[in-house]
């Protein structure tokens, strides 16, 4: 079985940059709800790919 480490460490990552966008342009409602559901997939997708290749 795989280590899913990279992919929480990304996803961890993901969120501490939607709070922090979310902070500094006031976002809220449904583009917030966007930034909480996408940033940590994406980063979670990014970092286990960026491990796997090396």
């Amino acid at each position: 079985m795989r280590s899913y480490l990279p992919y929480v460490l990304g996803a961890a990552l993901g969120l501490l940059v939607a709070f922090i966008l979310s902070a500094i342009f006031d976002v809220g409602g449904t583009p917030q709800l966007l930034l909480f559901g996408l940033l940590p997939a994406i980063g979670g997708a990014i970092c286990e790919r960026t491990v796997s290749r090396n």
